[in-house]
């Protein structure tokens, strides 16, 4: 388990009241969808930058 995971590889595990709860399939940490959306904006965003 990697003490810093970038939780790339994610499956839906429950649906509730338009929330989606993702599970990493790394670290088995279970999170709402939304919270990892900012974390691949950031990312895009930098690659936008350095082209």
């Amino acid at each position: 388990m990697d003490p810093h995971c970038e939780h790339t590889r994610t499956k839906i595990i429950a649906r509730d009241a338009n929330v989606d709860y993702v599970e990493c399939l790394d670290c088995r940490k279970v999170f709402e969808a939304e919270d990892l959306e900012p974390l691949a904006t950031e990312a895009e965003e930098g690659q936008e930058t350095e082209a």
